[in-house]
C-alpha cells in the first residue's frame, strides 16, 4: 500500500474497494435472516423494548450517518466550502466517507431484510390516522399545556417518532441511492450530467436529514422525558414503571396478550 507525504494511505477506497459495497449487502441480508425477533415480556421489573435486531440497525445507521455528515462537511457541499485542502487530508476524508457509507448501507439493508421477515416491525414504526394530532397534544402536555381532549394512550413508539419515520426513511433512501450513483462513476462510465444531478439531490437530502437529525437527537436522547426510552436503545430494556407512565397504550396491549400483568410486575419489581 502506497503512502502519501503525510503518511496517509494514497489509496482511495471508493476506487479500490468498491466491491465491499456488494459484500456488505450480502452480509447484511445473511445476518438479518439469522437474527430472530424477540417478543417483549415484563420480567424483573423491566421490559424488552428494543431487541438486538432493532439496536443493530439503529446504531449502524446512526454511526454511519454521523460519519457521513462529518466527512461530507469537511469535504464541502452546496455553499459550504471545503475544510480540507491538502491532498492527504482530502483523501482521508473521502476514505472516511466510504467507511461511513458502508456502515450506513449495512444498517439499512439489515433493517430491510429483517423487516421483510418480520413485517410487524414496519407497522410499529409507520404513522397512523391521527398521528399529527396526538404528537401535538403529547408535546403540549409535556410542556405543561394539557388540553381537554387528550391524546390516545402512547403505544410502543410515540406519534412523533412514527411521523418522523417516513421523511427520515425517504431522505436516507435519496442519500443512499444518489451516493451509489456517485460511487458507480468510479467503476463504470456514467454521464456527467447524471452524476451532477445525483450530487445535487445527495447534498440537499443531506442538509434536510441533518436538520431532522438534530431534532431527533434532542427529542430522543437529550430531553429529560426521553432518557428512559434512550436507555432502552442502549441496553434494550426499560423499566416497567416507565412503560406504565410513558407508553400506556403499549402496556395495555401487552397485558391483553398476557405478556405483562400487574401482579407479576409487583412481584418482579
Amino acid at each position: 500500500m502506497q503512502q502519501g507525504n503525510a503518511g496517509v494511505s494514497s489509496i482511495f477506497y471508493f476506487d479500490h474497494y468498491w466491491w465491499v459495497v456488494f459484500l456488505t449487502v450480502f452480509l447484511a441480508l445473511l445476518i438479518s435472516s439469522l437474527t430472530h425477533r424477540k417478543k417483549p415480556k415484563c420480567q424483573n421489573g423491566k421490559i424488552l423494548r428494543h431487541d438486538i435486531a432493532a439496536r443493530i440497525s439503529h446504531w449502524f445507521n446512526a454511526a454511519g450517518i454521523l460519519i457521513l455528515l462529518y466527512s461530507g462537511y469537511k469535504l464541502g457541499f452546496l455553499d459550504f466550502g471545503r475544510k480540507v485542502y491538502f491532498t492527504d487530508g482530502a483523501r482521508a476524508m473521502f476514505n472516511l466517507h466510504f467507511i461511513g457509507a458502508v456502515m450506513f448501507l449495512f444498517g439499512a439493508v439489515y433493517w430491510l431484510g429483517n423487516t421483510f421477515l418480520y413485517p410487524q416491525r414496519l407497522k410499529e414504526h409507520s404513522p397512523y390516522k391521527g398521528s399529527v394530532k396526538d404528537a401535538v397534544l403529547h408535546y403540549l402536555a409535556l410542556f405543561g399545556i394539557p388540553l381537554k381532549k387528550g391524546e390516545r394512550p402512547v403505544g410502543k413508539y410515540e406519534a412523533s417518532e412514527r411521523l418522523a419515520f417516513i421523511p427520515l426513511t425517504l431522505l436516507a433512501l435519496f442519500m443512499g441511492l444518489t451516493g451509489l450513483v456517485k460511487l458507480s462513476a468510479h467503476i463504470v462510465n456514467v454521464p456527467t450530467w447524471f452524476v451532477h444531478g445525483a450530487s445535487i439531490i445527495h447534498d440537499y437530502s443531506t442538509v434536510i436529514l441533518a436538520i431532522l437529525l438534530v431534532f431527533h437527537i434532542f427529542l430522543a436522547a437529550v430531553a429529560p422525558w426521553a432518557w428512559p426510552m434512550f436507555v432502552s436503545m442502549v441496553t434494550g430494556y426499560m423499566k416497567v414503571e416507565d412503560l406504565k407512565t410513558h407508553h400506556k397504550g403499549w402496556y395495555k396491549e401487552l397485558k391483553e396478550q398476557g405478556l405483562c400483568d400487574d401482579e407479576g410486575d409487583k412481584q418482579n419489581g
